[in-house]
C-alpha cells in the first residue's frame, strides 16, 4: 500500500479527502436549498443570468464528489484490513459495523424527534397521536417507513457495504483486481452508462431506455465501484500517469460535467449530474490520486485538516439539522442566491464545529454520536 506521511497512524492525503468530502456534502444540501435543483430547473435557468446558472452548475457538480470520496476512502482503508479468518470478520463487525450501526440508530432517534417537534406549522404529535408517533420512531430505527432527514439515505447504504466489506477484502487479497473487472464492468454499464444515455435522450426530448433486465441488485451495489476505485488508487495503480496528465484530465472532465449540467438545466427534464454519472467517477478518482501524490504540499494545513477530518462524521449529522432550522425559521426572500448559499454553508458547518467542540468532551458524544476515535 503506497501511502504518504502518516501522523499518529493517520494518512494525511485521506484526511484532506475527508475534509473536501464533508464540505462537498454540506454544499450539496445548501445548493439544493438555495436553487431549484429537482423541480423547475428550466424555469429558474430562463429567469437567471448565465453567470448565476454557471455557478449553480459548478457547485452542484462539486457537491456530488463528497459521497464518492468517502466511499473511496473506505476502500483505501477497509480493503487493506486483515480478513483471513472468522475472528477477523467478527472483529470487523464488532469494531466497525456495530459501532456504525449504533451511531446511526442514535441519529435516527434524534432526527425523528427533531422532525416531530421542530418543523414549523406542523404538530405531528397531535396529528398522528402518541401511539402512532412512537410507532413511527420504532419503524424509523428499524429501517422501515423511515421518517428522518433526507441526508440519512447514506446510512443504510454504507451499513450494507460494511456488512460485505470483509468478503470484498478477501477477494482483493486472493485475486488480482483484473479478475474483478467483469462484475464491476457490468455494474458500471448498468448503473453509470445507462443513466448517462437516458439523461442525454431526455435532454434531447427523446424516449429513454428506462428498462434493463440486468439490474444492480443482481450483481452488487453501484457504490462498490467507488470502494474498489479507492483501493486501486491507494495501491498506486495510477502511478504511471504523469501528475500533469492526471490534473489536466480531472479538470477537463469536471468542466465537461459542469457544461453538461448547464445544458440539462436549460431543458425540461429536471436531471442532475449525480453519483451514477461516469464523469463523477473520473473526477473523484482524479482528485483522490492528486491528493495521494501532493498532500505534503499542503502540510501547512495539517492541524486544521486533521481536526476537520476527525470530526467530519459529526459534521455530517449536525449540519443538516442547523441548515433545516435556518431554512424553516429565516426569511431569505430578499437574499441573492450566492449569499444564501454561502450563509447556509458557513453557519451550518461552523455551527456543527462549535457544537462538536462543546460536547466532544463527553465520552458518549465523542465516540457514539460524533464517531471520533483516539
Amino acid at each position: 500500500m503506497q501511502e504518504k506521511t502518516l501522523t499518529g497512524g493517520r494518512s494525511y492525503y485521506l484526511d484532506i479527502a475527508r475534509t473536501i468530502a464533508i464540505i462537498s456534502i454540506s454544499l450539496n444540501h445548501a445548493v439544493n436549498r438555495t436553487y431549484d435543483n429537482y423541480f423547475g430547473q428550466m424555469e429558474e435557468f430562463l429567469e437567471s443570468s448565465y453567470l448565476s446558472s454557471l455557478l449553480k452548475s459548478v457547485v452542484t457538480v462539486f457537491s456530488h464528489l463528497g459521497v464518492p470520496l468517502f466511499l473511496m476512502i473506505s476502500g483505501a482503508l477497509l480493503l487493506h484490513k486483515r480478513m483471513e479468518t472468522a475472528d477477523d470478520v467478527k472483529r470487523f463487525y464488532r469494531h466497525n459495523l456495530l459501532e456504525l450501526f449504533i451511531t446511526a440508530e442514535i441519529w435516527y432517534f434524534i432526527m425523528y424527534w427533531f422532525r416531530v417537534f421542530a418543523v414549523p406549522g406542523v404538530n405531528l404529535l397531535k396529528e398522528n397521536g402518541l401511539g402512532n408517533t412512537l410507532l413511527g420512531c420504532v419503524k424509523t430505527m428499524l429501517f422501515l417507513d423511515q421518517s428522518t432527514m433526507d441526508s440519512m439515505w447514506y446510512m443504510p447504504m454504507i451499513l450494507c457495504l460494511y456488512a460485505t466489506i470483509p468478503f470484498a477484502a478477501m477477494l482483493v487479497k486472493k485475486l488480482p483486481m483484473k479478475m474483478l473487472s467483469l462484475p464491476l464492468l457490468l455494474v458500471f454499464l448498468r448503473m453509470f452508462m445507462l443513466p448517462l444515455v437516458n439523461s442525454l435522450l431526455a435532454g434531447l426530448g427523446l424516449a429513454t431506455m428506462s428498462s434493463a433486465t440486468v439490474r444492480e441488485a443482481n450483481i452488487c451495489s453501484m457504490y462498490y465501484v467507488y470502494v474498489f476505485a479507492g483501493y486501486w488508487i491507494s495501491e498506486g495503480k495510477l502511478s504511471k500517469l504523469r501528475t500533469g496528465t492526471v490534473a489536466a484530465l480531472t479538470v477537463l472532465v469536471f468542466a465537461v460535467c459542469c457544461g453538461y449540467q448547464l445544458w440539462l438545466y436549460a431543458g425540461p427534464a429536471n436531471l442532475l449530474v449525480d453519483y451514477e454519472h461516469p464523469g463523477i467517477v473520473l473526477c473523484a478518482m482524479g482528485l483522490l490520486e492528486l491528493l495521494r501524490r501532493g498532500a505534503e504540499h499542503l502540510r501547512g494545513l495539517r492541524p486544521v485538516v486533521t481536526y476537520l477530518a476527525k470530526i467530519s462524521f459529526g459534521i455530517y449529522f449536525l449540519h443538516i439539522l442547523i441548515m433545516s432550522l435556518l431554512i424553516w425559521y429565516m426569511d431569505f426572500s430578499s437574499w441573492s442566491h450566492p449569499l444564501k448559499l454561502l450563509f447556509l454553508e458557513g453557519v451550518s458547518v461552523g455551527g456543527s464545529i462549535l457544537l462538536i467542540a462543546l460536547f466532544s468532551g463527553i465520552p458518549f458524544c465523542r465516540r457514539r454520536m460524533f464517531g471520533i476515535k483516539g
